[in-house]
C-alpha cells in the first residue's frame, strides 16, 4: 500500500471520529438541556406544591374564622363573617388580599372568596346553597422560575375549604349555679332526642343539682355540674347522668342573642293605642274573651286570653311589658289561639308566660316561632330583668302545639309539653318537668328537627369545624 493511500485512510478515520465526537457532544448538550428542563420543572412544581399547601392552610383558617361568625349573621347581613375570613389571612402573614363574595371574580394577585352559602362547585357540592356552611377559596398568582424560559411567567394557584358551626347537641339548659335542684322531674315521663345540661353546682343528698323521683328520664346525654339523685327513677334506656362536668362556656348558650332580640322587638316604652281588634299594641292590661286579631306591637300590661276566646296572632314580634303586677302572656283553658311565625318578648319587669292546660278540648293553641331573623327559632324570650316564673304545659290530647325555644335566663319554668313538634328548646334559670292534672301525668318530649330554621338551631357549638 502506498503511503498516500494510507494517509488518506487515516485522515478519513480521524474525521469520522471527530464527527462522532461532535454528535456525542451535541447529544450530551441536548440531554443536559432536557435534564435541566426536568429539574427546573420539578423545582417549579415543588415550589407550587408548597405554596398550594400554604394556601390550603389559609383557606382552612379563613373558613373556620368565617364559620365562627355564623351565629351573629342576620338574614341579609354577614359582614362579620367575611371580615373574619379575610382577617385570618392577614393574621397568617398574607396581606393585601382582595375580597370576593358569592362566586365573584377578580384579576388580583391574591384573593379570598367567601361564599355563604357555598356555590363554587355547584350541584356537585353536597353543601351547595346551604347557609349553615361557609366556603372559602384562596387564590394567589405564583411566579415561575425555569418555566418562564418557555413563556410561562406565572400560574394561578388556589385552595378551597368549607366549615360550619354545628348545632349544639343539647337543647335543655338550667343556668342557675346555685339551684337546689337546678333541674327536677317528679312522677313523670321525660324523653328527649337531644342532650340535657344542668349547670347547678349543688351537691349532697338533700340538695342535689339534678333530681328525678318516681319517673323516667330518657335522654342521649345528661350533664350535671354538681351531683344527681335518682329516687325510684330510671333512664328508660337512655344515658345515665354524667356528674362533675365543667360549666359550659358560654354558660348561657343563648346569651349571644339577647342584644339582637331586644333591638329587633318593638320598643317597650312605645305602648300601642288601639282599643279594638285588629290590635297593633295596647296601653293597659288586655283581656280577650271573644274573637280578636293581634298584630305585632307593644302591649303594656300584658295579654290574657280567657276561656272561649278565639285569637289570631299575625306573624311578627310582640313586646309585653308590665303595669304593676299585670304583664306577660296568659292563655286560659278552652281558648282557640293561633300564630305562625310569632315571637313574644316579655320585657316585664313583672309577669311570666303561662299556659296551664291552656287548651282543653274543644280549645286549640298552636304557636310557631319565626324561621329567620333575630328571633329565628325563639318563641318566648323573657328579659333578664323579669324574674317571674312561667308555666308552659300542654299536650296533643289538649290540642296544644308550641314550636320554638322558651328562653327564661333569670326565671324558673315548669315545663311539660307532650306533643310531636319539629323542635323545642328550654333555657331557663331552673327547670321543673312534669305536670299532673286529674291524676293524669303530662309527659315531656323534646325534638331536634331544625330543618325549617334558616340558620339551624339557635344553640350553637362553641367551635367551628371543617366540613371539606
Amino acid at each position: 500500500m502506498r503511503p498516500s493511500t494510507l494517509m488518506c485512510e487515516r485522515t478519513d478515520e480521524l474525521s469520522e471520529r471527530r464527527r462522532d465526537d461532535g454528535q456525542a457532544l451535541v447529544l450530551l448538550v441536548l440531554g443536559m438541556v432536557v435534564l435541566l428542563g426536568f429539574v427546573g420543572l420539578a423545582f417549579d412544581l415543588g415550589v407550587m406544591r408548597l405554596q398550594r399547601r400554604q394556601l390550603q392552610v389559609l383557606a382552612d383558617a379563613a373558613a373556620i374564622a368565617g364559620a365562627q361568625e355564623l351565629t351573629y349573621c342576620t338574614t341579609n347581613n354577614c359582614s362579620a363573617l367575611t371580615t373574619a375570613a379575610q382577617n385570618a389571612l392577614t393574621e397568617n402573614g398574607f396581606t393585601g388580599s382582595t375580597l370576593i363574595t358569592q362566586c365573584g371574580s377578580s384579576t388580583a394577585n391574591l384573593t379570598v372568596m367567601v361564599n355563604n352559602p357555598p356555590c363554587q362547585l355547584g350541584a356537585t357540592d353536597a353543601h351547595n346553597g346551604d347557609k349553615h356552611y361557609v366556603e372559602v377559596v384562596v387564590a394567589q398568582k405564583s411566579p415561575t422560575y425555569f418555566a418562564s424560559i418557555f413563556g410561562i411567567k406565572s400560574e394561578m394557584l388556589s385552595a378551597r375549604a368549607e366549615a360550619n358551626l354545628p348545632g349544639g347537641s343539647s337543647c335543655v339548659f338550667s343556668l342557675n349555679p346555685n339551684g337546689q335542684p337546678g333541674m327536677q322531674l317528679w312522677f313523670g315521663d321525660f324523653t328527649s332526642q337531644c342532650g340535657i345540661v344542668d349547670e347547678s353546682q349543688s351537691t349532697g343528698f338533700f340538695s342535689p343539682a339534678f333530681l328525678c323521683v318516681l319517673g323516667i328520664f330518657n335522654a342521649p346525654y345528661i350533664g350535671v355540674v354538681g351531683d344527681s339523685d335518682w329516687i325510684f327513677c330510671n333512664n328508660g334506656g337512655g344515658a345515665n347522668p354524667v356528674t362533675g362536668i365543667n360549666t359550659p362556656s358560654p354558660a348561657d348558650p343563648l346569651a349571644y342573642l339577647q342584644s339582637s332580640m331586644i333591638s329587633a322587638a318593638p320598643s317597650p316604652s312605645n305602648c300601642g293605642t288601639t282599643n279594638s281588634s285588629p290590635y297593633t299594641g295596647h296601653n293597659g292590661a288586655l283581656t280577650l274573651s271573644h274573637s280578636a286579631t293581634l298584630n305585632p306591637g307593644t302591649y303594656c300590661g300584658g295579654i290574657t286570653i280567657n276561656p272561649g276566646a278565639n285569637v289570631t296572632f299575625n306573624p311578627g314580634i310582640y313586646t309585653l311589658t308590665s303595669i304593676g303586677s299585670a304583664g306577660g302572656l296568659t292563655i286560659d283553658p278552652v281558648a282557640n289561639v293561633t300564630g305562625n311565625g310569632v315571637a313574644f318578648y316579655n320585657h316585664g319587669p313583672n309577669g311570666g308566660i303561662n299556659f296551664v292546660f291552656s287548651s282543653l278540648t274543644p280549645g286549640n293553641v298552636t304557636l310557631t316561632a319565626p324561621t329567620g331573623g333575630a328571633y329565628s327559632g325563639i318563641l318566648f324570650f323573657q328579659d333578664p330583668i323579669d324574674t317571674a316564673s312561667s308555666v308552659v304545659v300542654g299536650a296533643s290530647s289538649w290540642n296544644t302545639k308550641l314550636t320554638g325555644a322558651s328562653y327564661f335566663p333569670n326565671a324558673d319554668v315548669n315545663f311539660a309539653l307532650d306533643v310531636l313538634v319539629d323542635y323545642d328548646i328550654v333555657v331557663a334559670k331552673d327547670v321543673f318537668y312534669g305536670f299532673q292534672y286529674q291524676s293524669v301525668n303530662v309527659s315531656t318530649h323534646f325534638y331536634n328537627n331544625y330543618s325549617s330554621l334558616v340558620n339551624g338551631t339557635p344553640i350553637k357549638a362553641t367551635a367551628a369545624t371543617l366540613a371539606e
